[in-house]
């Protein structure tokens, strides 16, 4: 998983359900896949997306209404508060009346059994018939694939290619978006707030990178800084470019190696003084001897005579 952008949707859905946050970073390689994979295409992907999952926070419609709230959303279904009573905080009958005999429903329970599911609600027995012959999952007979991943994402992903969405995100027609995936305008208010905070994530020119689990290589385009009344987010760094010949500063000639120290000549031998005692007790040496000599002479004189 590429914690970065997990990170970024954490940012951009902060009461978001972690495992449809780290579902969709898990299997980031689809969205790459399905061209879903420069700043504007993501924006719109992931507003429409958060419209459809309350910011990323259930894989299933929720069908749990009040009777009031039923006549506000469905009007022409339950034009009075007596009309929608028998529905109120009952979702399977509601989905059974309001989806049943339509989109591709048939079976008494198929209003039920295909509720809106997935990232963009897929909704219908056709729908969930269209994401299978797509994908290869067998959601029509398992339609829980499409309440978890990587069903859900990979469903989404196929409904938003065949319906080539990804040409209106480029034009950013928010309401061409929003009909193309709900057949009307419903939640195009909430799509253009969400869309909004997405731009601060995903500005134009920011890089798009979905790490480890993408199969592609990321589209290289200078990162901007996020808009300060936004929780700071890690920025992807962009890539190392070459630099050219031109700015590489020359690399420096080795230094010469210094020349060896020289030891240290000894110092020269200076013969030691002769002490002038020496000679003058040579020389009283020799004196003393001469007289000694001489004396010894007189003595044989001395007794030769006498």
């Amino acid at each position: 998983m590429d914690r970065n952008f997990a990170g970024q949707l954490a940012q951009l859905c902060p009461t978001g359900s972690k495992a449809i946050i780290d579902g969709i970073a898990d299997n980031a390689h689809l969205l790459d896949q399905s061209g879903i994979n420069t700043p504007i295409r993501l924006r719109h992907f992931l507003a429409r997306v958060c419209v459809e999952t309350g910011g990323l926070r259930s894989l299933e419609e929720n069908l749990n209404y009040s009777a009031q709230r039923l006549t506000q959303v469905w009007p022409n279904r339950f034009p009075t508060v007596a009309a929608a009573t028998p529905f109120a905080k009952n979702p399977q009958k509601l989905a059974n009346s309001v989806y049943g005999g339509r989109l591709g429903n048939f079976k008494p329970n198929d209003g039920w059994t295909f509720r809106g599911s997935g990232l963009l609600q897929n909704t219908g027995r056709e729908n969930f018939e269209l994401v299978e012959d797509g994908t290869g999952l067998p959601v029509v007979d398992q339609p829980e694939l499409l309440r978890t991943f990587p069903g859900a994402l990979e469903a989404a992903t196929i409904f938003w290619t065949k319906r080539n969405i990804n040409a209106l995100a480029d034009k950013n027609d928010v309401a061409g978006v929003c009909k193309k995936v709900n057949g009307g305008t419903n939640g195009l208010a909430d799509q253009k707030i969400w869309l909004a905070k997405a731009a601060r994530i995903w500005p134009d020119g920011a890089v798009i990178d979905f790490g480890a689990a993408s199969n592609a290589l990321p589209h290289p385009v200078s990162p901007q800084p996020v808009q300060p009344d936004q929780p700071a987010v890690p920025i992807q760094a962009q890539p190392p470019q070459p630099a050219s010949p031109a700015s590489v500063p020359p690399i420096p000639a080795p230094a010469e190696p210094a020349p060896p120290i020289a030891a240290p000549e000894p110092p020269p031998v200076v013969p030691p003084k002769q002490s002038k005692a020496g000679p003058i007790a040579a020389l009283i040496a020799l004196v003393g001897m001469a007289i000694a000599g001489f004396w010894h002479h007189i003595t044989d004189l001395f007794w030769s005579v006498f």
